[in-house]
């Protein structure tokens, strides 16, 4: 089972899309399970570096929340780079209801220097 996620990238090099908060996601009645909501700005900040042909792995993922996520409602998920050094990049993403946000996150991603690492660049969308 997938999210269906589809990213568009801007010029600036970040990227948007959409997810509806489908029921089958929920934690608790009505509200999207917080791990799905993690998971989904981490797949929003991997696309930044997807779509800049740079295979990378999550070090650290720090989650904030602030408002909960209610089955039904359309999620908008955004992410840039924030900080490059090297083998280390440093995410920023966020997850908006109606214009409210949602959630935030931080996440560090390393690098891969393996040959055998493929990237999806099906799920990106130029804009």
């Amino acid at each position: 089972m997938g999210l269906g996620l589809k990213f568009h990238h801007e010029g600036d090099g970040s990227v948007w899309g959409d997810f509806f908060a489908d029921p089958k996601f929920e934690g608790y009645l009505g509200i999207i399970h917080g791990g799905i909501v993690a998971t989904l700005l981490d797949s929003a900040m991997t696309h930044c570096l997807l779509m800049k042909d740079i295979p990378a792995f999550t070090g650290r993922l720090s989650i904030r929340y602030s408002n909960p996520i209610r089955t039904g409602a359309v999620v908008r998920l955004e992410a840039k780079v924030i900080d490059e050094s090297h083998k280390i990049f440093t995410l920023e993403g966020k997850a908006y209801v109606d214009g409210k946000k949602a959630a935030s996150a931080v996440a560090k991603y390393m690098r891969s220097d393996s040959p055998n690492l493929r990237l999806d660049f099906h799920s990106v969308i130029p804009v």
